[in-house]
């Protein structure tokens, strides 16, 4: 458990991460990211249609494994959002958590701010 007011605000749910892990076009997107990218380099790079990376990049956002990053061109660029998945057996059933570097509460907040 997270001594972090903010955790459960910020954290996905078990189900949402899952559907992204069990998804072959999520995966091999995430493989692909190893520094910034658009989404249309993305397609490009994957061999994806640009449609379907969209749609993949919004549930991989959503899942906390990718950030939007502000790009001083015009597209928004992606990045990996997290250092490890892991999942837990506990006695109410499976968990995840998606462990990333730590960060303040302050930016934890502004980013939940700028997301509503």
């Amino acid at each position: 458990m997270s001594t972090n007011p903010l955790s459960d605000a910020v954290e996905p749910d078990l189900q949402t991460v899952f559907d992204v892990l069990t998804n072959k076009q999520c995966r091999t997107v995430l493989r692909s990211l190893d520094s910034p990218m658009s989404a249309r380099e993305i397609a490009a790079t994957c061999r994806l249609p640009r449609s379907t990376v969209y749609r993949k990049l919004e549930q991989m956002v959503d899942a906390g494994l990718l950030d939007k990053v502000d790009s001083t061109r015009d597209a928004t660029q992606y990045c990996l959002g997290f250092d490890e998945v892991v999942v837990s057996y506990e006695s109410k059933g499976l968990d995840v958590s998606v462990n990333t570097e730590p960060r303040s509460a302050s930016d934890q907040l502004s980013e939940l701010w700028t997301d509503v």
